[in-house]
């Protein structure tokens, strides 16, 4: 009976060993996520803390654009600056957070709405719609919170944006 006792509670106290290293390597490995994703910022792009007035106008003038697609060839400019300007908010935004989420939504919508300017293809008003109602989710402070594994999804998702735009950048001069 004794030696039953004791194998029980040596079993208890290896699964209490077990559990407490596993709990401590789960908060080495959000640390190790949450740096990873503070060091994913896009080269060459000056972080400017978001101005939530001035994105929340942002997002406005993507909605009303997205709305009236004819109106998209005349407001490329307005498109650039807005996806500039929210480039440079993602890149002073803290890893994960609701404002870098916002930021890279929309930058993501203003990009979408130039690709449909260039490339003429409806799935980018769809997916320009898609990240205004998230950009305005997170600036709006809803959805769930922010997570590391979002925050680096969050900077993975800028850093293609920037791509995308230097791709589409090629196209228009090709085309021109």
């Amino acid at each position: 009976m004794r030696i039953v006792g004791v194998l029980l509670l040596s079993v208890l106290l290896a699964a209490a060993l077990v559990l407490y290293l596993q709990g401590r390597s789960a908060h080495e490995d959000i640390r190790a996520v949450n740096t990873v994703a503070t060091d994913l910022k896009e080269a060459g792009v000056e972080g400017q803390p978001i101005d939530h007035q001035q994105a929340r106008r942002a997002i406005d003038s993507l909605a009303r654009l997205a709305d009236n697609p004819q109106a998209i060839a005349d407001q490329r400019r307005q498109l650039s600056a807005i996806a500039d300007t929210a480039a440079r908010w993602a890149a002073a935004a803290p890893s994960p957070s609701s404002d870098l989420s916002a930021a890279v939504a929309i930058r993501s919508a203003a990009d979408e709405l130039l690709a449909y300017g260039v490339y003429g293809d409806g799935a980018h008003l769809g997916r320009a719609r898609q990240q205004i109602e998230a950009a305005r989710g997170a600036l709006g402070g809803q959805g769930r919170p922010a997570d590391a594994v979002e925050g680096v999804r969050d900077r993975l998702q800028n850093l293609q944006r920037s791509q995308e735009e230097r791709l589409r950048q090629l196209d228009e001069t090709l085309k021109h």
